[in-house]
């Protein structure tokens, strides 16, 4: 805890599922922001601002705080510390420069940072001029089962990069980012081969895309989007010379494969389970709340800040502009 100043205040802007709703005080899974900072010791949440103040009051209702007419409102009756972005995609890129001209220390903002990645850049920009520092909760980020594998990943233990699958629905930039950033954190810097399909199953300017990627060992990953209005998916199986890694069931069930030879057919190598874990996606909240404590106390660098975020919109960004215009609804 940070003796200085103990208890920092936050105020949540936008009184939706996540910001609120996902959870109540009590549960034992912490799946909202208001559940995250209300639980950890070193803040002290203030309350909601959200266009629809009957929303405002519902969350202050359930999580014992204030509703806030408006963002000004917030801040001319209160010491904020810490202030939490939690709004649809579109709003960000507004909202985060209104934050910047006002004196807060921290800002956690939901993913995509911004519709683009030359905004998002600007929006660091005047961040770091501004000496505020900026994390993005691209959740999968905060979760230590997760951090564990990208290390055995790149030491070097399953060795080169052969091929994999990923499925994801509900927008590329939306929903597809959360995917492209956890390949990004295994595998590095991907490469567009090519667009192979689009699914309208979200807001229409932001298609649910599939693709061909490609690392810089060669192996494709080939993205399938899922139409998410019929069931929502997320999975990634990776294929490497010694080991296999499958992420399924939303990224709550992990499970590893070595590569042994076969029992039975003499010459042949067949992938064989070793572990299986259920990473903590259920803390990852929590995990994030914890990050940035120790990142405002100097003990930890941010797990996922505003370069991690610029580099997954680059990604999307890469992949609309190789699609044809039919499939993005030009």
């Amino acid at each position: 805890m940070n003796p200085a100043n103990a208890v920092r205040n936050v105020l949540i802007l936008g009184a939706g599922n996540i910001g609120a709703f996902y959870d109540a005080p009590n549960d034992a899974a912490v799946l909202s922001h208001a559940h995250a900072f209300s639980t950890h010791p070193d803040f002290n949440l203030l309350g909601f601002v959200d266009v629809d103040t009957a929303r405002a009051e519902k969350a202050a209702g359930l999580w014992g705080v204030k509703a806030y007419g408006s963002i000004d409102d917030a801040f001319q009756n209160n010491r904020v510390d810490v202030a939490v972005v939690a709004t649809p995609d579109e709003t960000h890129a507004d909202l985060l420069r209104t934050l910047a001209e006002k004196p807060v220390r921290f800002v956690l903002a939901e993913k995509p940072l911004a519709l683009g990645s030359r905004e998002a850049e600007k929006i660091a920009g005047v961040y770091d001029n501004a000496g505020i520092r900026l994390a993005v909760n691209y959740s999968r980020r905060y979760v230590p089962e997760f951090h564990r594998l990208a290390g055995r990943i790149h030491g070097g233990e399953f060795g080169r990069f052969l091929g994999g699958t990923g499925y994801y629905g509900k927008g590329l930039f939306h929903n597809g980012s959360h995917l492209l950033d956890q390949a990004l954190m295994f595998l590095g810097d991907l490469a567009v081969v090519s667009v192979t399909g689009s699914i309208f199953d979200f807001r229409p300017q932001d298609p649910s895309l599939s693709a061909v990627l490609e690392t810089g060992s060669g192996g494709e990953l080939r993205i399938q989007a899922v139409d998410s209005r019929q069931v929502t998916q997320y999975e990634l199986d990776l294929l490497f010379e010694r080991g296999r890694v499958r992420i399924f069931d939303l990224g709550r069930r992990l499970e590893i494969s070595m590569a042994r030879e076969d029992a039975q057919y003499a010459g042949y190598r067949t992938y064989s389970p070793q572990e299986h874990c259920r990473p903590a996606l259920d803390q990852a909240l929590m995990r994030a709340v914890e990050n940035l404590a120790d990142a405002l106390d100097g003990k930890e660098l941010l797990k996922c800040g505003a370069p991690e975020a610029v580099r997954v919109l680059k990604l999307c960004e890469d992949i609309r502009a190789a699609a044809p215009a039919s499939a993005v609804g030009v």
